[in-house]
């Protein structure tokens, strides 16, 4: 598999994996001490359990979630790559008739290593939020 089509298969397994709550594969698209920020709520976690935690923490609030990333624009130099993906979370609210949708970006910056590429860091860039009722079912 080219590195371009490798790079999109790991961001499309990190945005699956973690719709599910599958924590073991969504950690495991980031090195060890790789790191994911939200700079528009001041956060940063860094290393596997750090994501852990927090990817759970977030999931916790939810009843579901489903993230769809865009085709990633990839820049492949050498052992290292940019990748930049516009995503949509859309889902409903912990146990409240509510629904939810965010928009933004990702930036990564990943590494290739002897498994495959990985993200270095992920910094997701906010750029809306929706919240809406729902019918009752």
């Amino acid at each position: 598999m080219d590195d371009e089509r490798a790079i999109q298969r790991l961001i499309t397994t990190y945005s699956q994996s973690g719709s599910v709550g599958d924590w073991d594969t969504t950690v495991a698209t980031y090195l060890p001490d790789g790191t994911w920020s939200i700079p528009h709520l001041d956060m940063r976690f860094t290393g596997h359990d750090e994501l852990r935690g927090a990817l759970s923490a977030f999931f916790d609030t939810m009843d579901y979630v489903i993230q769809m990333n865009a085709p990633a624009l990839i820049h492949v130099s050498g052992s290292t790559a940019t990748a930049r993906s516009a995503i949509r979370e859309c889902g409903k609210s912990a146990g409240k008739p509510e629904g939810f949708e965010y928009f933004g970006f990702y930036q990564d910056e990943l590494v290739k290593t002897g498994e495959g590429w990985r993200f270095k860091t992920r910094v997701f860039e906010g750029v809306g939020t929706s919240m809406f009722p729902l019918m009752a079912d």
